[in-house]
């Protein structure tokens, strides 16, 4: 007899909500841990589309090994940072989810903020790994973000430039 473990919603429900966990980045978190739930092949997309116009610099789509590197790079500006995870959806037979979230952060020297998060993502068949991420963000706090980061010695036109 299977357990409720073995159920593909529970799994991919499990799969989601470690990955949101591990969302939270600061100078203790390896960034492998989230990238570790996606498959080598996963893109992530950071959604709306008019935020990426007006920071043409921000990456609107990335690997997972660039995910991972902008993670890293991230961590070294962040003092603390954490996740309250307001919703979550699965839909198995698509093998697809979907959460709210609040991001909490606090990057050195600066101010605390929250962010509204919103992501959508594709499950592997067996639910054990993503294949797809599409993270929508406030884009308002956003924009405040870029300007704390850039604060912090974050140089994300820079990193853009030398992708090129």
């Amino acid at each position: 007899m299977s357990s409720s473990t073995d159920d593909p919603r529970s799994v991919m429900e499990s799969t989601l909500l470690t990955f949101l966990g591990h969302q939270a980045i600061n100078r203790d978190v390896d960034p492998e841990v989230p990238v570790s739930l996606t498959t080598p092949e996963c893109l992530w997309y950071i959604k709306p589309d008019s935020f990426i116009a007006k920071y043409p610099f921000v990456d609107s789509v990335k690997t997972s090994a660039e995910q991972k590197e902008h993670m890293g790079q991230e961590s070294k500006i962040i003092e603390e940072s954490r996740n309250k995870i307001l919703a979550c959806t699965i839909d198995a037979v698509k093998r697809k989810g979907s959460a709210h979230v609040e991001h909490w952060t606090k990057f050195v020297g600066g101010e605390p903020s929250i962010m509204e998060i919103c992501w959508f993502v594709d499950f592997t068949d067996d639910g054990k790994k993503i294949s797809k991420v599409v993270k929508f963000i406030d884009t308002a706090e956003g924009a405040k973000t870029i300007d704390e980061m850039a604060r912090g010695g974050y140089k994300l036109e820079e990193e853009a430039a030398s992708k090129k």
